[in-house]
């Protein structure tokens, strides 16, 4: 019984074949890549074997697999790219480690010289891609024979969304990809979904109850929409104040009553009050690492709380056991998965009350944080003719819900955080590892994935240039995009940061450049706006248009992030 329900051996096929049937019956929609040494039967095959991918060549390595990684981390599956032999593989180092430290899963499969080579100084060669991308990745495997890629293809795919999702890097030599074998294909793995203990939950439910200022922050990846509209609700029902980490503040409807904002990098100095105010903080999903606990005013982490104890009371839940007590001491550390954690707490809430009523004076704990977050998102100014807070407020009104924003690093960065509102999961695309030049790689990756959305690219000129090539990408894979640039001629937050340290600056003003004749040159739509009165027709002008298009925003260099 047991044998009919093994795969059975297909004809004799290359490795590459092989790997160019298993990505098809993984139902992978994109594979990102530069041709290269190293990938050339395999792209060859995927364009014969496989239709149904869509293969997008870049510009460069790290635009490739940015595109990937944002694939990935909207998709909840595993964004695939391919990298070239060492120059193309080295090139995407801080994609990977960008994949790591926003826990995106991805598989990026690196092209090597055939076994034959090893040791011995190959062309375009590195000798140990395991010591290059092991700190990096979840795991690095080398595909050693035609007949295990179902094997290593299937680990690959399962390490890269288990636990806390991430990169996995799979080396396939040369030789590999062409030697043949008879071997079956396997299934796509399902990811375990660990549920919370009955013991940890009815704690949990135990110390809910008896909070007077319960505070949830939710984070991370791997959401389900239907978990995060159930984790909404309960907290509506239990008067629970919702926050989101760094760079998720999409989890989270903004017109939700129980949404307070985000914390980490420009936390309003209001919601850090209220959290420290909290005798009950819940962490859903989100990691405790520097930028999450940034402090008011602060400029570095663990400021929010001093590790290894915080004041309140803390229950952290996560999938990944290792981010469990790794900088502050839970009260109560759950290890489960997000949605198999929000099902358990609601259908144990179905089945029977709360162990004792909702404190009463929680409707105006979570009304007065709500309060002072509109408070904080109608504030603030920016100085000169082009007010940013205006350009993102016109913005806000044009897009639809479902539109997805990408943003790379930098101060810039900190206006859509402020005044864009976000209504749906999976609408906001942002690097913690500070990545720059990430945001127009990983929007055209999300307009790879999803043709028919709205996708925007904010970036800032200096964050732009670092992987401004990827603009004639996006022209010649035909999708529409709009892209925003926000130019004062510097390194913004640097430029501050320096000026707040030494009382000087060094490196960092950056020469004129029209960004709307760059664009033009590159076959996109371009225009400048210098004035508040000129950006809402010009963004009329590109939302109307197909293709990609470019808007330039000409702000003093004195202009970083909003005032007040």
């Amino acid at each position: 019984m047991l044998n009919n329900m093994l795969p059975t051996p297909r004809e004799s096929r290359s490795g590459a074949a092989i790997l160019a049937d298993m990505l098809r019956q993984f139902e992978v929609p994109v594979v990102t890549f530069i041709p290269g040494e190293g990938i050339l039967e395999l792209v060859d095959e995927l364009a014969v074997r496989a239709p149904s991918i869509r293969l997008a060549s870049f510009r460069h390595e790290a635009g490739m697999a940015f595109a990937a990684q944002a694939i990935g981390q909207l998709s909840g599956q595993p964004g695939v790219c391919l990298a070239a032999r060492a120059p193309g593989a080295l090139n995407t180092t801080l994609a990977v480690h960008t994949a790591h430290t926003d826990s995106a899963p991805l598989v990026m499969i690196v092209g090597q010289a055939g076994m034959g080579a090893a040791e011995r100084e190959a062309m375009l060669g590195v000798g140990h891609f395991h010591q290059v991308f092991g700190p990096l990745a979840k795991w690095v495997g080398l595909i050693e024979s035609a007949a295990r890629i179902p094997e290593m293809l299937s680990r690959a795919w399962h390490v890269a969304m288990s636990g806390r999702r991430g990169p996995v890097v799979l080396v396939l030599p040369e030789d590999v990809s062409r030697e043949l074998a008879e071997v079956a294909d396997l299934a796509r793995p399902s990811p375990s979904a660990a549920a919370p203990a009955a013991p940890d939950l009815a704690r949990f439910r135990a110390l809910l109850a008896a909070a007077q200022r319960p505070l949830m922050i939710v984070g991370g990846t791997g959401w389900q929409n239907d978990s995060l509209r159930v984790l909404t609700e309960l907290a509506n029902t239990h008067g629970v104040p919702l926050a989101t980490t760094y760079r998720r503040r999409d989890l989270i409807d903004h017109e939700h009553p129980n949404s307070v904002g985000e914390v980490g990098l420009g936390i309003d100095k209001a919601l850090a009050a209220r959290i420290a105010q909290a005798d009950l903080v819940i962490v859903v999903n989100g990691r405790l690492g520097e930028l999450n606990t940034v402090g008011a005013g602060a400029f570095s982490g663990f400021t929010l709380w001093k590790p290894p104890r915080q004041s309140n009371v803390l229950v952290h839940v996560h999938p990944e056991p290792a981010e469990l007590n790794s900088a502050y001491r839970a009260d109560l550390a759950i290890p489960a998965d997000a949605n198999a954690f929000v099902e358990a707490w609601a259908d144990a809430a179905a089945r029977s009350p709360a162990p004792g009523a909702p404190h009463a004076g929680r409707a105006t704990w979570v009304a007065t944080a709500r309060a002072e977050r509109l408070a904080f998102t109608s504030s603030g100014s920016c100085p000169g003719p082009l007010d940013l807070r205006a350009v993102y407020a016109t913005l806000d009104a044009a897009l639809p819900d479902d539109a997805l924003v990408a943003s790379g690093a930098g101060a810039y960065a900190m206006w859509p955080q402020r005044y864009l509102r976000h209504r749906r999961p999976g609408t906001q695309l942002g690097p913690k590892s500070g990545a720059m030049g990430y945001g127009l790689a990983a929007a055209i990756g999300a307009a790879l994935l999803a043709p028919a959305r709205r996708v925007v690219a904010v970036a800032g000129d200096g964050c732009f240039m670092m992987h401004a090539e990827e603009l004639e990408t996006a022209v010649r894979l035909g999708i529409d995009l709009l892209v925003i640039v926000v130019n004062n001629r510097s390194y913004g937050a640097i430029e501050s940061a320096q000026r707040r340290q030494f009382g000087r600056t060094t490196g960092t003003a950056l020469g004129a450049i029209d960004f709307a004749s760059f664009a033009r040159a590159l076959g996109a739509r371009g225009e400048t706006v210098e004035t508040t009165d000129a950006f809402a027709p010009a963004l009329h002008r590109a939302l109307a248009a197909s293709g990609v298009s470019l808007i330039e925003l000409r702000v003093s260099a004195d202009v970083t992030k909003p005032v007040g």
